[in-house]
């Protein structure tokens, strides 16, 4: 174990449409390319009774107020969370789905 985090930098794109920041315990389980095909479906989902899952929810924040986030992003996060479960994760899990496209329109 180190104290030291493992880091790398990756250029960003437009057709980005999530990052997928996580420990571990997802990692040695679940491959980046499950991962991202996983954050892209949760984030594209489209709730037939009126959208309720791209509504921000409210979390409590820092001082400059309260933080919004995708439901759909946390929704992402979840279900990483127990596929890695699922697959007998030893490690800690935790897992944050940023939805870059969140402010965007569907085309």
């Amino acid at each position: 174990m180190t104290s030291e985090p493992e880091m790398t930098f990756t250029k960003r794109e437009a057709e980005d449409e999530c990052l997928i920041l996580a420990s571990d315990g997802l990692w040695d389980v679940i491959s980046s390319d499950i991962a991202c095909a996983v954050g892209r479906e949760c984030l594209r989902h489209r709730d037939p009774a009126g959208d309720l899952s791209s509504r921000p929810s409210s979390v409590e924040g820092d001082s400059r107020g309260a933080m919004f986030s995708s439901r759909r992003a946390c929704s992402a996060a979840a279900l990483l969370t127990r596929l890695a479960l699922g697959r007998n994760s030893c490690d800690n899990i935790s897992v944050i789905v940023v939805d870059l496209k969140r402010n965007h329109t569907a085309v």
